[in-house]
């Protein structure tokens, strides 16, 4: 059962803790944690969780620095942050050793003595290491000038370039890089535990172990067993996606399965599959929780462990907080974080914020820091021949840099005179090969707009043959022309010829070429199946019906028109409408006539272009003898 969080012992007063206002950083392979304290520190403006995809960080390592970056854009333009960041860094590869020297030992031979222990543990040379350190008290019971504890962290070069090349790609500007594990001790802030140690898991993407004695961290190590190996696990038993199984096992956990009535019920095999991956994570947890404490352990030293304090992501997941107190067997201490500041919009669970709420309660002169160039080196002593010679050696440099510079701008004048000379005697060339073509390109403007021009001509001729041949053609026994006349448009005029009374409101309505006819058939039931035939002439839209009469036995006047014909005689007058191109229509085969049909000889007649109209006259015929006009007058056998 988790114990109170009220100890005996000492505790840090309040308000002695100094705050940065720069953005503290979480960066795990999950997400990153965000987290804008006020200037004051008693306030956090805004917590924020920005998941990650998958592969750009992979065990607290940034993989893919420039997809971070955008990452880190779009997170600080949203919520539109500062561009001071203070970031937590923890992962496998980061070594944190607990290393002793005489306490005699200090300045710059303390960092070189700390730099060249760096190398004992890293089989790498010293121009790739980053290593700082921080004193942690003394050694118990050392003779003498005594033994002083220092925290030794060293992180490779590489590993840490990738982290600054992500932050910088994002327009960051870092403030420092501390350990996230010291962070979270600092922002729990427990009380010692009189005589015992008190042991710190982070259970996250990654774990965080922290021993701490009296208030001052002795182990700080990180593993890769976490949420995100378990997440990885399920998404390859289960033949899901990485972002699923994150999702599966933060709500599933160790817990009971939704019921079936639930609106999304969860397969039994697979929520199988999450508890047993979950169970084999935790396991995971456990034994590198039970490797650090056998390390610690290990010291002449050590103190015995008192209880744990348990945080993190997984401590939220169900039933995963009971199976690591459990398994620990260790005394819980509720994480306290009665001494955090108000945080006015927190879009996180504060089981993530431990490391974001430590970072924002360091300062810059807070070590370890692990940024290649440590802003807390600048305040190390340095000798006044030290300084001289620096001053020195930064004048040489600048003048050296200065004569180069000079060398280099000389010679690139020279390059780009030769150049521009280069061009100018390329354009001239240029300049004639182009005045030699232009008639060549005059000649091709001049042939497309010929072509144009004859093109636009032929679009608006019509095909005045082809309709007075098919015209004929569909014209029936028993019925003949007396008049037929074409235009192109209502307003096309004619010399010498006008249009019937009947047709003249016809041939109005529409603007479209058409023909005007009259004339006559035998029996007046003739003018309607004339009226369907007329409908079989290429490029005929409409057929418009003025009139059809019979012949009035005392009409005197009729004789010429319709000859001695009977009262059963009938008179009609029709216009037929074509498409405005018919020239362009495919040629239609007339229906075939029921009775032989009678040519329609036009007499001649003479054709004159519309005087305000720019298309061609259409033809008209003149009218025979008996009925002079204008017209063209066709006759057809009866």
């Amino acid at each position: 059962m988790p114990i109170k969080n009220v100890l005996a012992g000492r505790r840090k007063p309040p308000g002695t803790r100094r705050s940065s206002s720069a953005v503290a950083l979480d960066i795990a392979a999950d997400a990153v944690v965000a987290l804008q304290p006020s200037a004051d520190g008693a306030t956090a403006r805004r917590a924020v969780v920005h998941p990650l995809p998958v592969g750009l960080v992979v065990d607290g390592e940034v993989v893919d620095a420039d997809g971070l970056a955008g990452e880190l854009r779009t997170l600080f333009s949203e919520h539109k942050l500062p561009r001071d960041v203070r970031v937590g860094l923890a992962h496998p590869r980061l070594v944190v050793r607990l290393v002793e020297l005489p306490a005699t030992i200090d300045g710059r031979e303390l960092d070189t003595a700390v730099r060249h222990l760096a190398t004992d543990h890293l089989p790498v040379g010293l121009d790739q290491l980053v290593v700082d350190y921080r004193r942690v008290g003394r050694v118990p019971g050392s003779n003498g000038g005594g033994l002083q504890r220092i925290l030794m962290a060293a992180a490779r070069v590489d590993g840490i370039d990738r982290l600054r090349r992500a932050l910088e790609g994002a327009g960051l500007r870092v403030q420092g890089i501390a350990l996230s594990g010291l962070a979270m001790v600092g922002a729990l802030d427990h009380p010692p535990l009189p005589g015992e140690a008190t042991l710190y898991v982070q259970a996250g993407a990654l774990t965080n172990v922290v021993i701490a004695e009296d208030g001052e961290p002795l182990l700080v190590r990180a593993a890769s067993a976490g949420s995100e190996s378990i997440a990885a696990g399920l998404a390859e038993r289960a033949g899901i996606s990485h972002e699923q199984a994150r999702a599966y096992v933060a709500s599933l956990g160790l817990g009971a399965a939704p019921h079936h009535g639930s609106p999304a019920p969860i397969p039994d095999e697979l929520h199988a599959a999450v508890s047993q991956q979950v169970r084999e994570g935790l396991r995971r947890v456990v034994a590198e929780v039970q490797s650090s404490r056998g390390v610690y352990a290990a010291r002449p030293d050590a103190c015995p462990i008192g209880a744990v304090v348990l945080t993190g992501s997984m401590t939220a997941w169900p039933g995963v907080a009971h199976a690591l107190e459990d398994d620990l067997h260790l005394p819980v201490i509720v994480a306290g974080r009665e001494s955090w500041p108000q945080i006015g919009d927190a879009g996180a669970p504060v089981e993530r914020l431990d490391v974001v709420v430590g970072l924002a309660r360091t300062s810059s002169g807070d070590r370890p820091d692990l940024r290649p160039a440590p802003v807390a080196a600048q305040g190390r002593e340095q000798t006044p021949v030290t300084r001289i010679a620096q001053v020195g050696c930064a004048a040489l440099a600048i003048l050296a840099a200065a004569i180069v510079y000079l060398v280099v701008i000389s010679n690139q004048v020279s390059s780009d005179r030769e150049q521009l000379a280069k061009i100018s005697s390329e354009l001239v060339v240029v300049e004639r090969q182009a005045a030699a073509l232009k008639p060549y390109d005059d000649f091709a403007k001049a042939t497309m707009a010929r072509r144009a021009a004859v093109v636009s001509v032929a679009k608006t001729r019509f095909n005045w043959d082809r309709a007075l041949t098919e015209l004929a053609e569909v014209a029936p026994g028993g019925v003949w022309l007396t008049s037929a006349k074409g235009t192109l448009t209502p307003t096309t005029a004619i010399e010498g010829g006008g249009s019937e009374a009947g047709t003249q409101t016809l041939r109005s309505a529409l603007a479209v070429p058409a023909l005007e006819l009259t004339g006559c058939a035998v029996r007046e039931g003739q003018v309607p199946a004339y009226i369907d035939r007329l409908h079989a002439i290429t490029g005929v839209t409409e057929v418009g019906f003025s009139r059809s009469e019979r012949r009035r036995k005392d009409a005197s006047s009729d004789k010429g028109k319709c000859g001695k014909g009977n009262s059963r005689t009938a008179q009609f007058a029709l216009v037929t409408y074509f498409k405005s191109s018919p020239a362009t229509a495919p040629a239609a085969t007339p229906a075939p006539a029921g009775t032989p049909s009678a040519a329609i000889t036009p007499a001649p007649a003479t054709t004159t272009a519309p005087a305000p109209a720019p298309a061609p006259a259409a033809p008209a015929g003149t009218a025979p003898p008996s009925a002079p006009s204008a017209t063209a007058s066709t006759g057809g056998s009866g």
